[in-house]
C-alpha cells in the first residue's frame, strides 16, 4: 500500500521527502552549522547527551510514525542540488484541545532569510487540509523572542485567518531552559467548496462486521448469550460469500459511487479478509476506510471504561492507516453505535474528525449512554470539533443498518431509500466533514450481501450518481 506520508513538490527549487534515515548524515552536518540556535527550533533536543544517537533515533521514529499516518515530517530539499535544507514537521502533540496537528519547522542557518520556511509551510498545510478528512485545526507555538520564526508564523496566521490561542501558551523546555512561547491556531484550514448544484447530499458507508461480533455474540453485558475465549479473528463463509455479491455489485450496479467501509482493526488478521480488502483498495479509487474499533464491543452499553476504549480506538488507528495508506480516514462509527458522551474526549484526542455513531431514534436512545440522550452525545462531539453525521431515520424510526432486514421496516428502508437516492448525487469529501452542510447518512452491511445466495443489492435508486 502507499505510505501516509507523501513527497511534495513546493516549487522549482523545493521538495518535500519524508524523513528518515537516510538523512542521518545531511541531518548531522546541517544541526553542527546552525548550532546552538538549532536547538530552539528543535526543543526535544538534549544539549547533555550524545547528538549522533538523538538524531538517527528521531528519523527512525518519525519515519516510522510517517508510514501510519501518526505523524508527517520532511526534509527540505533543494531540488536542484539535493541539499538538505531544514525540517518540516506536523505532529499530535498538541497544546490546545481546538488543534489537531502542531506545526514546526527548522531551516539550516546558510539557507535562512530565503522564505524557505513559510513556502515549505504553505504547500503542506495546503496539503493536509485536503488529505486528512479535514477541515483541519493546526497550531503553530513559537518563541517570540525568535524573530524569524515569529514572522513565518505571523504570516501564515494573516493567510489562513488564524487567531491567538493563549491557552497553548506557556514555558517549553529548550537546551535544558524554560522559555515562554505564544500559541496560535489555524482553526479551519481552506477546502475548495464546488458550486452548490454539484455539492451532493448522499453518504453511503458500509460496516464489515462478521457473525462473530453480532452483540449476541460478542461484547455487550447482557444480549451476548454465548461467552467465549477471545481469540484471533477468523473470517466466516458467509463474509466470504457477501465479499463476492459486494464486488460483483461494485462491478456493476455500484461501480462509480463513492463509498465508506467502516472496518474492525482485527479483520485484518485473517489472511483472506485483508487480501479481499487490499484488492478493493488498490483497484478501487472511490473507497475509503474509517474504524469501527478494533473489537466490537459495545462500549456505552458497559460501566464507563476510558483507559480499554481508548488502547482499543488507539490500536485501531495504528492497524488501519498503516493498512490502507492515503485511502484511510480518521472516522469512527462506535460498534454497534453505542456511544456515550464520555467517549468525545477520547475520539477527539486519537484525531477522529468525523464520526458516525448516532442513530437517532426513541428505539436506540438506551444506546446514547446513562442519560439515554441522543443530544447530549452530539452535543458535546459538536464541543469537541467533531462533525457528526448521524444515521438516517423517518419520523424517529430507524431506516439504516440492521433496518435493511427487520421485518416491517425492511419495508420502509427500502422505500425511503429509493426515494431518497431518486436523482440525487453522492456528497463530495469537502462537504461530507463540513457540519454547515446537511448530509443523508445510508449504511449497511457487508454481510447484507450474502442474503438471497449472494445477490443481494442495497435499494439504491438507479438515478444516484
Amino acid at each position: 500500500m502507499m505510505r501516509a506520508i507523501p513527497t511534495l513538490v513546493v516549487d522549482s527549487e523545493l521538495v518535500l521527502r519524508p524523513a528518515g534515515p537516510i538523512h542521518l548524515e545531511a541531518l548531522v552536518e546541517a544541526f553542527e552549522e546552525s548550532m546552538p540556535e538549532v536547538v530552539h527550533g528543535l526543543p526535544w533536543y538534549d544539549i547533555n547527551d550524545e547528538m549522533l544517537s538523538q538524531l538517527n533515533d528521531y528519523l527512525i521514529d518519525v519515519n516510522n510514525m510517517g508510514k501510519i499516518g501518526r505523524a508527517y515530517h520532511w526534509a527540505i530539499i533543494d531540488s536542484r542540488d539535493d541539499s538538505f535544507l531544514g525540517l518540516l514537521a506536523f505532529d499530535r502533540y498538541t497544546r490546545t484541545r481546538r488543534a489537531h496537528w502542531n506545526l514546526g519547522y527548522w531551516v539550516r542557518k546558510s539557507a535562512c532569510r530565503r522564505g524557505i520556511a513559510k513556502r515549505t509551510s504553505i504547500r503542506c498545510l495546503d496539503w493536509i487540509s485536503t488529505t486528512q478528512g479535514g477541515p483541519t485545526a493546526v497550531e503553530i507555538t513559537v518563541d517570540p523572542e525568535n524573530t524569524a520564526g515569529l514572522a513565518t508564523c505571523k504570516s501564515l496566521v494573516d493567510l489562513f485567518h488564524g487567531i491567538r490561542a493563549p491557552e497553548g501558551d506557556g514555558k517549553v523546555e529548550v537546551a535544558g531552559k524554560s522559555r515562554e512561547h505564544v500559541t496560535y491556531i489555524l482553526p479551519r484550514l481552506p477546502i475548495p467548496v464546488s458550486k452548490e448544484s454539484d455539492q451532493g447530499t448522499i453518504w453511503l458507508s458500509i460496516d464489515t462486521d462478521d457473525l462473530c461480533h453480532h452483540p449476541n455474540n460478542y461484547g455487550h453485558p447482557t444480549r451476548t448469550k454465548k461467552k467465549v475465549e477471545e481469540a484471533h479473528y477468523s473470517m466466516t463463509d458467509t463474509l466470504e460469500l457477501a465479499w463476492k455479491g459486494f464486488i460483483n455489485w461494485r462491478n456493476n450496479a455500484g461501480k462509480g459511487i463513492p463509498i465508506t467501509l467502516f472496518v474492525i482493526s482485527e479483520q485484518l488478521e485473517d489472511e483472506r479478509f485483508s487480501n479481499h480488502l487490499r484488492n478493493l483498495l488498490q483497484s478501487d479509487n472511490l473507497v475509503t476506510i474509517g474504524t469501527h474499533g478494533h473489537k466490537h464491543r459495545c462500549w456505552s452499553a458497559w460501566p464507563k471504561d476510558p483507559e480499554r476504549f481508548h488502547h482499543d480506538l488507539s490500536f485501531s488507528i495504528s492497524l488501519l492507516s498503516r493498512f490502507a495508506g492515503d485511502k484511510f480516514r480518521p472516522w469512527f462509527r462506535a460498534p454497534g453505535g453505542y456511544i456515550a458522551p464520555w467517549m468525545a474526549d477520547i475520539i477527539s484526542r486519537e484525531g477522529i474528525i468525523l464520526d458516525s455513531s448516532i442513530n437517532h431514534s426513541f428505539l436506540t436512545r438506551k444506546k446514547a449512554g446513562e442519560k439515554r440522550d441522543w443530544q447530549a452525545v452530539r452535543s458535546i462531539l459538536f464541543r469537541k470539533g467533531i462533525v457528526e453525521r448521524s444515521w438516517k431515520t423517518w419520523g424517529g424510526i430507524p431506516i439504516t443498518g440492521p433496518a435493511l432486514r427487520i421485518p416491517f421496516l425492511k419495508l420502509l428502508s427500502n422505500y425511503q431509500w429509493k426515494k431518497i437516492t431518486k436523482k440525487s448525487i453522492c456528497v463530495q469529501e469537502n462537504i461530507l466533514i463540513n457540519q454547515n452542510y446537511l448530509v443523508d447518512s445510508l449504511y449497511w452491511h457487508l454481510l447484507d450481501y450474502s442474503r438471497n445466495n449472494g445477490t443481494w443489492v442495497p435499494p439504491l435508486h438507479h438515478t444516484l450518481s
